[in-house]
């Protein structure tokens, strides 16, 4: 494979140094940055050629690591892996003891590990720098919280050669696809109208939607109505955190009289 297509393509990495995510800050009552696109190409990093990502969805959530493959010039060379974790349900969840670790190294040593960071409620991130020893592996795993129904463990396995990729490697069918953009709201104010029928409230001029089964602090659960038709009132002040689906805003945190409720 000539040189100039011989690029290793990643997610979000450039250096160790830098953030993974531009701008995370939830503003009040605007849309939250969402995950960037995948650049389309693979690019090379100090020697490092970094290849694709490996992504594990067999429950809920979504993790991500980036890079799949990485390919290092020769033994002792750093290479720095980005791990996502996308939820399904905002966080804090009931089950507030998941975790990221690393395991089942093979000719890999992990130099430096990043505290776990909320990036937003639906949003986990943490890094890794791992010194390559010789062809090997890494598992990251994202291990569901205790006694969580929706999943039990995540993993995805990082390789490691000395070399360059193979001439098989085919840049244009070897990137999966692009994790999903994630919109997030924040919209705080007065009740304005519930409406059961269109399961929907409207929140000083938003209207969202209240659907599925929710929980509060103290675990006991609700159903929609419930939510719609005993929690929330008329005339009270909320707090909603929403995502936007098909061009609708849909709660998936509410926060009233001191109260939060989560939906899951």
């Amino acid at each position: 494979m000539k040189r100039g297509i011989v690029v290793a393509w990643i997610l979000f990495i450039v250096f160790a140094s830098m953030p993974f995510i531009v701008n995370w800050s939830l503003k009040k009552g605007s849309e939250v940055s969402p995950v960037p696109k995948a650049p389309s190409e693979n690019i090379t990093v100090e020697g490092v050629i970094y290849v694709g990502y490996v992504t594990s969805h067999t429950g809920s959530d979504m993790l991500c690591v980036v890079p799949g493959e990485a390919y290092v010039p020769s033994a002792g060379k750093m290479v720095t892996l980005n791990v996502t974790v996308k939820f399904k349900h905002a966080q804090p969840c009931p089950y507030s003891d998941w975790k990221i670790v690393a395991e089942n190294l093979k000719n890999v040593e992990i130099v430096k590990e990043t505290k776990t960071e909320l990036k937003d409620p639906y949003t986990a991130f943490k890094q890794y720098v791992v010194k390559v020893l010789g062809n090997g592996s890494i598992d990251i795993v994202f291990k569901y919280g205790t006694g969580c129904p929706y999943g039990t463990e995540e993993r995805a396995t990082v390789k490691f050669y000395i070399g360059t990729p193979p001439e098989n490697v085919n840049v244009s069918t070897s990137n999966p696809k692009e994790l999903p953009a994630t919109n997030v709201f924040n919209i705080t104010g007065i009740v304005k109208e519930i409406n059961l029928n269109g399961k929907y409230v409207v929140v000083g001029n938003t209207t969202v939607y209240i659907k599925g089964r929710w929980h509060d602090e103290y675990g006991v659960e609700y159903q929609w109505r419930v939510m719609l038709g005993e929690v929330l009132k008329v005339g009270e002040s909320v707090k909603i955190v929403a995502t936007e689906e098909n061009g609708k805003l849909v709660a998936s945190e509410i926060i009233v009289n001191g109260h939060k409720y989560t939906k899951g």
